[in-house]
């Protein structure tokens, strides 16, 4: 007897285990393919939406009143298109996922749009440029989480037009990003009548800019817009003001982040930088939707990561994690498919569905004709003021 009660023990417990991991293991589960430049040079873009997707992994693990068991496979492309290749054919081909959220950079996710097309598996893309996603019905599959250079820019130029500005300069990156600005800052500035007196590019990699400051400055346009990233951006912009442009100098979306003040210092103040919400949050209403969405995520977040860590590349890879969530939920409740092929096809429906989702990169309203589903709403504009991002009264 004192050798069968150890045994019953045992056995009860082994039971009880078991059956509680069968009952976790009853919701339904969505596999997501995560590919990033975690190495590379696009390493330093990529950071902040490794950093948050580790988060939400550890976070969906542990909630237990999740209704979907979300996994996740990771990949690193090292900032290599034709890694971004490969790894998301291994995803869909070898483990089974039902989406993947690819990629980093503009050039890899345009190079795995022909393999989501060919495998017909959603993907969600955090590059910034519309091409990723348009035209929409020939890139079906991909959706995308940052907002695009055009939506920012015209919010920008909207502004500027208020302000009764008509003659613009524009300063930019030579490479795919400085070019899709320059082609979004063309097209707008004509269809609001805009004149553009100068455009000159620079380098990432630039650390003199005073040729190119001075043939702006000697044009003196009402204003002055920046399609570039810190550090760059924030050299660039304190040349400008070295060489004497006093008027107001503008940055594109992709600036609003901790180093361009910490390189720009008394340099940046002032400048006026479109901004996604959560740059701006803290100076919402305290009832505004995207206030509350963002607050909650950057509560725990920052205490973890540190304050202020909550930053827009974190923001998109949240909301690329948890618009798919979403739209699998509906599918779920709906009446789950039994086949991985339906359940990737209603996967991709269901986010095309959504709409009005919000976000902490904003309002999501996606359609046929619309894969990235933001609108006006989405879009701010804050100024630098004692080295913070304040949302500029517009």
């Amino acid at each position: 007897m004192t050798l069968l009660k150890p045994l019953i023990a045992s056995a009860v417990l082994a039971t009880s285990a078991a059956s509680m991991a069968a009952h976790a293991d009853d919701r339904p589960e969505l596999r997501i393919g995560v590919v990033n430049s975690v190495t590379g040079g696009a390493s330093a873009i990529a950071a902040g939406a490794v950093t948050s997707i580790n988060f939400m992994e550890e976070q969906l693990a542990a909630d237990s009143d999740q209704a979907l068991r979300v996994k996740f496979i990771k990949y690193d492309d090292a900032s290599d298109p034709t890694k971004a290749v490969n790894a998301v054919r291994k995803l869909i081909q070898q483990d089974d996922v039902h989406l993947v959220i690819c990629c980093t950079t503009t050039p890899a996710s345009l190079a795995v749009n022909k393999v989501v097309d060919e495998e017909q598996v959603p993907n969600v893309s955090l590059a910034s440029a519309a091409s990723v996603i348009e035209p929409a019905n020939e890139r079906k599959y991909t959706f995308k989480t940052p907002v695009t250079d055009r939506l920012m820019i015209e919010h920008t130029l909207d502004y500027m037009v208020d302000q009764g500005y008509e003659k613009l300069a524009f300063m930019g990156l030579d490479d795919s990003y400085g070019e899709g600005g320059w082609v979004e800052f063309q097209r707008v500035a004509e269809e609001k009548e805009l004149e553009v007196v100068a455009a000159e590019r620079f380098s990432r990699s630039d650390t003199n800019f005073t040729p190119q400051a001075l043939r702006v400055s000697q044009k003196n346009p009402d204003a002055v817009y920046f399609h570039a990233i810190p550090p760059s951006a924030a050299l660039a912009h304190q040349t400008l003001k070295r060489v004497g442009y006093t008027g107001p100098i503008f940055h594109g979306g992709g600036a609003p982040i901790a180093s361009f003040v910490e390189v720009g210092k008394d340099a940046v103040e002032g400048a006026l930088i479109g901004s996604s919400p959560v740059v701006i949050y803290r100076d919402l209403p305290d009832d505004h939707p995207l206030k509350q969405r963002i607050s909650a995520f950057a509560h725990d977040y920052d205490a973890k990561y540190g304050e202020g860590k909550t930053d827009l590349f974190a923001a998109q890879a949240h909301d690329a994690v948890h618009v798919p969530i979403e739209a699998y939920q509906n599918v779920v409740d709906a009446g789950e498919p039994d086949d991985l092929a339906e359940q990737r096809e209603a996967l991709r429906d269901a986010i095309e569905s959504l709409t009005d989702y919000v976000g902490m990169n904003g309002f999501y309203s996606y359609s046929e004709s619309d894969h990235l589903g933001l609108d006006s709403r989405s879009t701010f504009l804050s100024v630098v003021e004692d080295g913070k991002f304040r949302l500029l009264s517009e």
